[in-house]
């Protein structure tokens, strides 16, 4: 498995990390780590960042390649990813509110649908995984959805809840 792990240097990547330092020692994932700096100014800042936290993977016997990139963040991560497939990319949000269209940000909804693989939105802290659930209405991208799901479980140990919605008739 393929890992892309994207970074700003903020807390909240520090959760996508650490997720991804649980998920992926049991997947025997290779990480791709991503920062991409928005302004030339911040270049620095993330570089340092990114650095701990590919030592914090290192410490859990991880490979990991690190990339610093200019630009937009997205664009960079949708090139990247047109360029290698990755079979699960891993982004920490900041949560907006308790529930509802506000839990996550736009920008993270506009990164979820503009990035080719799935994508895996680590909003807390987790030492963990033991139950994933996976929610569909049986549209065209759920198969994809269903068949990662199950080979992460398989890794984790972990069980799967296939939630399945209906419209009213």
């Amino acid at each position: 498995m393929k890992i892309l792990l994207c970074s700003d240097g903020t807390p909240s990547s520090d959760k996508a990390t650490q997720l991804t330092s649980v998920l992926a020692p049991r997947c025997q994932a290779g990480i791709t780590l991503l920062g991409v700096a928005e302004k030339p100014s911040d270049e620095q800042a993330l570089q340092l960042a990114l650095e701990k936290e590919a030592e914090l993977l290192r410490a859990a016997n991880l490979s990991v390649q690190m990339i610093v990139r200019a630009g937009d963040p997205i664009r960079q991560v949708v090139d990247l990813s047109a360029a290698n497939k990755f079979d699960l990319t891993i982004i920490g949000a900041r949560g907006q509110g308790p529930s509802g269209l506000h839990l996550r940000s736009n920008k993270t909804y506009e990164f979820i649908k503009a990035v080719h693989s799935p994508v895996l939105v680590a909003m807390s802290e987790c030492e963990e995984l033991r139950r994933f659930l996976v929610c569909t209405g049986g549209k065209a991208f759920i198969d994809e959805a269903v068949r990662l799901t199950g080979e992460i479980a398989a890794c984790t140990g972990a069980s799967v809840t296939l939630l399945h919605v209906m419209a009213e008739p």
